[in-house]
């Protein structure tokens, strides 16, 4: 019980403070466009249960990024579609940051998506790039 009331204290003087990002910094996702053509156009769309964060246009050899706190109930979750090519045709959809759910919050993790000509490859602080989805 004294450890929770420590870490209450510790939270609540964290939220207010300008110091917070240092102590409790931001988990971060980036989704890198290396499709191989220059013209070669990369939407990202990705929502949360609280956020709807728009369709950003990715240029080939750009990088699109966005931070986020995990919620202190475990449900943090963002699932993202990815399109390009003519129309857009090409597309998935998938899962891009899923938060533990047996309440182990994540400070600082970085997620790094690229997407490549072949499918979606993920690269985070456990390994480099592997293959996930296809187009």
């Amino acid at each position: 019980m004294k450890n929770f009331f420590v870490l209450i204290i510790v939270i609540s003087l964290s939220v207010g403070s300008n110091n917070a990002s240092k102590i409790f910094p931001k988990n971060r996702i980036t989704f890198l466009n290396t499709l191989g053509r220059n013209d070669d156009v990369l939407t990202v769309h990705c929502k949360s249960e609280k956020d709807d964060l728009g369709v950003h246009l990715v240029h080939y050899g750009d990088l699109y990024s966005f931070q986020f706190g995990d919620s202190f109930f475990g449900e943090t979750k963002f699932v993202c579609t990815l399109s390009h090519g003519i129309r857009f045709k090409s597309s998935v959809t998938f899962t891009a940051y899923q938060e533990d759910p047996y309440f182990y919050i994540k400070f600082g993790a970085l997620t790094r998506w690229d997407a490549r000509t072949d499918g979606i490859y993920l690269s985070n602080d456990d390994h480099g790039p592997k293959f996930m989805y296809s187009w």
